[in-house]
């Protein structure tokens, strides 16, 4: 008689019932990074150029502070703004370099190899060179290195002005270069990389 109760019992149903919330929307944000020479210079244009000519893109006026010849030890610093153009708050957390060309030739070759490895890069917060996201040879830059400060800049405002972070790069020729690197003309480019934090 108790196991006819018990199974009896287990033949009874449950009240159950489904409630839906519909229509609910979702919208990702955005990363979005721009980077703009900065030393008082017009904008765009490359932040390191031997002479008038070469850092004025055509249609631009003319730029204000080219480096001149380079020579072994020589140290040059010119500045990047990075602004925020994404609706994301965002940390630089990687910096590279690419050689385009050497004379007119892209790499890779001896020249390109020499040059990298006896050109130092510092890439640092302007105004604060304590605050350094890399610091090390052209030739290490090459790959993508992480950084070592991670500087944050805040998400776009609408119709607000971009929130940037200024960047240094202090680059020097190093004193040891040989007389293989006379005369020669790279092309180099810099970049910057973003990603959101974490708290997004």
């Amino acid at each position: 008689m108790l196991f006819a109760a018990l199974a009896g019992g287990a033949t009874m149903a449950l009240f159950t019932d489904v409630a839906t919330n519909a229509n609910n929307s979702f919208r990702a944000g955005t990363v979005d990074i721009a980077a703009d020479r900065d030393l008082g210079d017009p904008i765009p244009g490359p932040m390191f150029y031997t002479t008038i000519a070469e850092g004025q893109p055509p249609g631009q006026p003319p730029p204000f502070h080219p480096t001149g010849l380079w020579w072994p030890g020589r140290t040059v610093v010119r500045n990047l703004d990075v602004r925020n153009l994404g609706s994301l708050q965002v940390r630089i957390n990687r910096v590279s370099a690419q050689i385009v060309s050497i004379n007119g030739v892209a790499p890779p070759s001896a020249l390109a190899t020499s040059f990298a490895n006896n050109m130092n890069v510092e890439i640092f917060v302007a105004g604060h060179p304590g605050k350094v996201l890399y610091e090390g040879s052209l030739a290490k830059l090459l790959a993508p290195q992480t950084t070592v400060h991670k500087p944050v800049i805040a998400p776009l405002v609408v119709g607000g002005w971009p929130p940037m972070v200024q960047l240094a790069y202090e680059v020097t020729m190093s004193s040891t270069a040989g007389n293989d690197l006379q005369g020669i003309v790279p092309i180099v480019s810099f970049s910057v990389y973003a990603e959101q934090t974490a708290n997004n």
